[in-house]
């Protein structure tokens, strides 16, 4: 039997479960289940690891190994995988807007309408390269933090 460490995760933030299982989009009773012991489904454990700013992994109690060392390789990890996502995306782009142009080039010379569609597709890389190498967690995080601000306010 696998166990998390949810319960004590959510004490620190100050919610309760009914607060945690809204965030989660889950239900009570699922909450209190888990905390109760019993297993839950990756997809369960991924919507209160998102609530909670967390990875999976750090809702899994440790057993021997230092959870600190762990969560970081992993989210390193998920570091170099975004990066290198960028750089297949940012080659493929060089080279469609070479093919783009050649052809623009071949067929109306005169008009170099190619440049408006590289333009919109370069923008939309240059957007993800700063969300990747940039702003990393930094909008994940305001919202954790407004969202922690707005469940403290009394309604």
């Amino acid at each position: 039997m696998q166990q998390y460490r949810i319960k004590d995760l959510r004490i620190a933030k100050g919610w309760s479960q009914e607060q945690l299982a809204t965030i989660a989009g889950l239900s009570t009773r699922t909450i209190q289940r888990i905390e109760n012991g019993e297993q839950a489904s990756l997809d369960t454990l991924t919507a209160i690891a998102a609530a909670l700013g967390l990875q999976v992994s750090e809702l899994i109690c440790p057993t021997q190994s230092a959870p600190t060392d762990e969560s970081v390789q992993q989210q390193l990890r998920q570091q170099v995988e975004d990066e290198t996502r960028l750089l297949r995306k940012l080659s493929r782009f060089i080279v469609f807007s070479l093919v783009l142009l050649a052809i623009n080039w071949f067929t109306h010379s005169q008009y170099l309408w190619s440049l408006w569609i590289i333009g919109g597709i370069g923008l939309a890389i240059a957007l993800r390269a700063v969300r990747t190498l940039l702003l990393r967690d930094v909008i994940n995080r305001w919202q954790q933090r407004r969202l922690e601000q707005k469940l403290k306010l009394p309604h």
